[in-house]
């Protein structure tokens, strides 16, 4: 299932960057969205900021991905390539169970518009489960868009709390 989702900010790109990769925001994010991130290795290579999150979501999962999945927590490793001068950021999630049967990647940018700038998420989540696949694949889009959401809301209040939006 692939899915997009833009968000305008009142501040520039590189800013928004130090936003999302700020503890405080990782705190607050944990906090609205019930999935604590845990960076297990970061490296820079060039212009590249790779960096390899442990996830896990502190909220119990609905009942018929658990049982498919036979885990009543959902946690995954994700893995995010950043290259700022581009603004762009590539992620791919691993879970911890039926990596096989699961794949989620996509695209993060970040551009200028005007004196602020855009977010645009492209993303695709596919799972291969026989009969429940469809129906993970919606209720985990739906929970991913969900968080994306919430951090473009986080990711605001920071900005204006910073006094970093442009007037």
């Amino acid at each position: 299932m692939k899915f997009t989702m833009t968000h305008a900010f009142d501040c520039p790109a590189d800013l928004l960057w130090d936003i999302f990769d700020d503890p405080e925001f990782d705190r607050r994010l944990e906090e609205a969205t019930g999935v604590r991130r845990e960076v297990l290795e970061s490296a820079t290579e060039g212009a590249v900021e790779t960096k390899r999150l442990r996830c896990i979501s502190l909220k119990e999962m609905p009942a018929v991905m658990s049982k498919a999945l036979g885990t009543e927590s959902f946690e995954f490793e994700q893995t995010n390539a950043l290259d700022r001068q581009k603004g762009e950021l590539a992620w791919k999630v691993k879970p911890a169970v039926l990596a096989d049967r699961i794949d989620a990647q996509g695209v993060t940018r970040v551009s200028p518009k005007g004196e602020g700038c855009v977010r645009t998420i492209e993303g695709e989540i596919v799972i291969r489960i026989p009969l429940v696949g469809k129906k993970m694949e919606g209720k985990l889009t739906e929970n991913i868009k969900s968080s994306y959401e919430e951090a473009a809301r986080i990711a605001r209040e920071m900005v204006k709390e910073r006094g970093l939006a442009n007037a």
